[in-house]
């Protein structure tokens, strides 16, 4: 006797809903909501997914950590920018390699840099010790069901798929990431390892899947002549290129810089970079024997900072004067006035 072996019957499709996704000349579309901007330019849009590359311990995580604050402050934080709108403006984060310790760590990365400002609506999760299916499946759950979510950032896009050189694995992963963007009316950040080799492609099939799906793709580098400074540019994006811009890292904390950082020319030396205590520092020098209520001219606080300082051109000192007003510690009480020391504040921020 044998038995009966059973064959599947091919579903049968159903078309009728197909004209759904016609596009016509008379659609009036409106353009997506922005989510995340460098230099103006568009980096990310509700709706889209967006990526962020590099090797592999090269500071993915304090790029992460500037993103997360730029989008709770609702503002300009350098180069980056964000405004997303009250009631969609929470984040939530899932990082599938590090510890819970390490990713609450780096909430507190985030809170230094936005001083407690909206930091409840940053939702952060540690999914490195549950498995590939359940974490695809708690990160679907928590896009669908956490309410006022504008932003999603999986941190560790890799985890969620066995592995990253299959074709279909990696085409099923790309489509289902636009889904829950689309569905849910949500930007989604992954972040994804570049290839050990020298060249900045993104690992496996997933990577090459995953370039070409994102509306944006952000590389991070380091520096050749210091590892501290970090420079991010865009690998590819649909909308107008960004400028690239770097940041350094201070003692454990990223500061994005005033300018894009350039390697010196040849027989030059690199100019120091200088970290918050040692700027404020510099304005100490400038307004010492000054008693609290009197104050400077702009000009004669220009060629104070130039005593001061020994490579600083005069676009560099206007730079860094304007800098130092926008963190708060030099301010006029009226208009074209002299310039007050006020007390040193890292973040800038008035209390």
């Amino acid at each position: 006797m044998f038995n009966k072996i059973e064959i599947d019957k091919p579903q049968k499709l159903d078309f009728s809903k197909v004209e759904n996704y016609r596009i016509r000349p008379t659609d009036k579309i409106p353009k997506p909501e922005t989510v995340l901007q460098v230099g103006g330019k568009i980096i990310s849009t509700r709706k889209n997914i967006f990526g962020i590359t590099g090797k592999a311990k090269v500071g993915k995580s304090f790029l992460m950590a500037l993103i997360n604050a730029a989008v709770l402050k609702k503002g300009e934080m350098g180069m980056l920018s964000s405004y997303l709108p009250k009631g969609k403006d929470k984040i939530i984060y899932i990082d599938t390699e590090q510890s819970d310790y390490h990713v609450a760590l780096a909430i507190q990365r985030v809170k230094k840099l936005v001083a407690d400002h909206k930091i409840d609506n940053l939702l952060m999760y540690a999914f490195d010790a549950v498995s590939t299916d359940l974490r695809r499946s708690y990160t679907e759950y928590l896009i669908q069901n956490t309410e006022g979510v504008g932003l999603v950032i999986i941190d560790g896009i890799a985890d969620l798929v066995k592995t990253v050189n299959d074709e279909i694995v990696a085409t099923e992963m790309s489509d289902t990431l636009r889904k829950w963007a689309t569905i849910n009316d949500v930007a989604i950040g992954y972040v994804l390892h570049q290839n050990p080799s020298d060249s900045n492609k993104m690992r496996g099939h997933l990577g090459t899947i995953l370039m070409n799906k994102s509306e944006t793709v952000l590389q991070i580098s380091s520096s050749v002549e210091d590892d501290s400074i970090k420079i991010v540019e865009a690998l590819q994006t649909r909308n107008a290129r960004p400028d690239n811009f770097s940041f350094v890292i201070n003692d454990g904390m990223p500061e994005i810089m005033e300018e894009c950082y350039e390697p010196p020319k040849a027989g030059r030396k690199a100019r120091k970079i200088l970290n918050n205590t040692e700027r404020y520092n510099i304005l100490l020098e400038c307004y010492r024997g000054l008693k609290k209520s009197q104050n400077i001219g702009y000009s004669v606080l220009v060629e104070k900072v130039r005593e001061n300082t020994t490579d600083m051109g005069e676009n560099a000192i206007k730079e860094f004067l304007k800098y130092a007003k926008e963190m708060n510690w030099i301010s006029q009480d009226v208009p074209k006035g002299g310039y007050f020391l006020q007390d040193f504040l890292s973040d800038g921020l008035m209390v």
